[in-house]
């Protein structure tokens, strides 16, 4: 793993979350997130880096059965302290997911892949707990907030 979120940067990234540039990503994101996954309500999803749980507050809010999973103690604090019991969170590698094969319905890399050094046992990992779906999204140079500045 490149990157391990401590709480500094943990702060770095809740104050770009909250930005307006940030809003407007991820209300985009959430409508592609939709249409792509088409999640089933009480489906089992599991977010693979998991941040602070602001994913994962939005897959709550569609009635799926949500998981977390983060390599950073601090960022599943975080994500523990927004949601509570509404979902079941972790501290672990995206390389070596400790869930079982199948156990999830969906799995999903949001933001999480560029901060990887090899992505490829990431994605591996994802399809062997995932039954149905992964989805993958990401940030770079070529996303359309890069495209803008």
């Amino acid at each position: 793993m490149k990157l391990i979120f401590d709480r500094n940067s943990a702060r770095f990234y809740e104050s770009w979350r909250r930005s307006s540039p940030s809003g407007n990503i991820e209300r985009s994101m959430e409508s592609v997130i939709r249409s792509v996954l088409a999640p089933l309500p009480g489906e089992r999803l599991l977010d693979i880096g998991c941040g602070d749980g602001n994913h994962l507050l939005m897959f709550n809010r569609l009635g799926l059965d949500v998981t977390g999973v983060d390599a950073s103690v601090d960022m599943v604090e975080e994500a523990r302290s927004r949601l509570g019991s509404r979902s079941a969170l972790k501290v672990g590698m995206a390389e070596d997911l400790p869930f079982d094969d199948n156990e999830f319905d969906l799995a999903v890399f949001i933001h999480t892949l560029e901060f990887l050094d090899n992505p490829l046992p990431a994605l591996r990992e994802a399809g062997r707990v995932a039954r149905r779906k992964v989805f993958i999204g990401v940030l770079n140079s070529l996303s359309w907030n890069g495209i803008l500045k």
